[in-house]
């Protein structure tokens, strides 16, 4: 059986890494499409071209409604040609609104999965469309039924989402020796999805800011810690760079793709506005801080209530969490909640043909 699979963001680069590698194991034939962006791509050369038979289709709409729709549209045609050719017996993505439209013109069961039911745009018009979905198990099905798929067609697996990739994870020697990671006490800053089509409305006037609080850290800190920044777009890394000019020597803005788990393991903390590194940082036991404004996602929720994030409203308490907790990190390690979870590839690697058969 031939899969094909839609890859759209850097995420499900390392996700579906891992389901692929495990598809294979079990005798299916796959092949890759993956939408054209700065970290998306950069990750796809180091960990899917040199495995997989791998197409670069279309490029990332950017932060308004019309260009997501127009390269969606245009990004819809290119995949036609490739997917009739390759004619694949299935389809599985990331909700892509591409590959569902896709998969459902040419009569192709399409497989989502997805741990965003706030990512309400992609949601309407992927599930409808999908055979199946696969999502963790701490997101209530409800979530999901109000976007048009049935209750009898979710399927719910016992882990989250960088379970995938961190169980398959192997340190990056190339990112500790161009950062000399481990010769340096730092923490791990990851700033908002910004364009998001679930962010286009969010007001950020409360949300606390990346400089509004990292200059005091670094006071406080006598500059112990460096503070690793990793934007996620262009634009970003340009505002940050001007923003923080003054304090290079402390503050580092990541501006090639780099390996974010590798980082994650040789640092002291995170700080997170967004999900997948919120989740891996955790994960794999480090000291979490979130600051994402406005409602957390199910996921974060969940990690919230186990303990293991903690939610910041003021700049004086994400310092002094950050102060006590770093401290706290070099007394003592904690067992990583990941020894808890199910390995989300293997469930779907071992249901997928029966979910295809319904």
């Amino acid at each position: 059986m031939k899969i094909w699979i839609d890859v759209l963001t850097p995420k499900q680069v390392l996700f579906f890494n891992g389901i692929a590698g495990e598809l294979i194991k079990r005798g299916y034939d796959v092949f890759f499409t993956v939408r054209d962006f700065r970290e998306t791509t950069g990750l796809a050369q180091k960990y899917l071209m040199k495995r997989h038979v791998v197409w670069i289709v279309g490029k990332y709409g950017g932060g308004d409604l019309r260009g997501k729709l127009v390269s969606s549209l245009e990004r819809s045609l290119a995949l036609v040609d490739i997917i009739s050719r390759e004619e694949p017996d299935a389809a599985i993505s990331f909700t892509s609104p591409d590959a569902a439209r896709v998969s459902f013109g040419l009569g192709i069961p399409h497989i989502a999965v997805s741990d965003t039911p706030h990512a309400k745009a992609v949601s309407k018009l992927t599930l409808p469309l999908s055979k199946a979905l696969y999502t963790p198990w701490v997101i209530p099905r409800s979530r999901w039924v109000r976007y048009g798929i049935d209750r009898d067609r979710i399927m719910q697996y016992r882990g989250l989402d960088p379970v995938v990739w961190i169980l398959r994870h192997v340190i990056d020697k190339e990112t500790v020796e161009r950062y000399g990671l481990d010769d340096m006490k730092y923490i791990v800053v990851r700033p908002i999805e910004s364009k998001a089509s679930y962010q286009l409305n969010t007001d950020y006037r409360r949300m606390l800011g990346i400089e509004k609080w990292v200059p005091r850290f670094i006071r406080e800190t006598n500059g112990d810690y460096r503070v690793l920044i990793i934007p996620r777009y262009l634009d970003q890394i340009t505002y940050y760079k001007n923003v923080f000019g003054k304090y290079r020597d402390n503050i580092i803005i990541l501006d090639q793709v780099v390996d974010g788990l590798t980082l994650l393991k040789y640092s002291s903390g995170f700080v997170g506005y967004g999900g997948t590194m919120t989740m891996e940082s955790a994960l794999i036991g480090k000291p979490t801080l979130t600051l994402r404004p406005g409602r957390l996602p199910e996921c974060i929720q969940y990690l919230v209530k186990r303990g293991v994030v903690k939610k910041m409203r003021s700049i004086k308490r994400v310092v002094e969490a950050l102060k006590k907790q770093v401290k706290h990190m070099e007394e003592t390690g904690e067992r990583p909640l990941i020894e808890e979870m199910e390995d989300p590839a293997r469930y779907i690697s071992e249901t997928i043909t029966k979910v295809l058969s319904q």
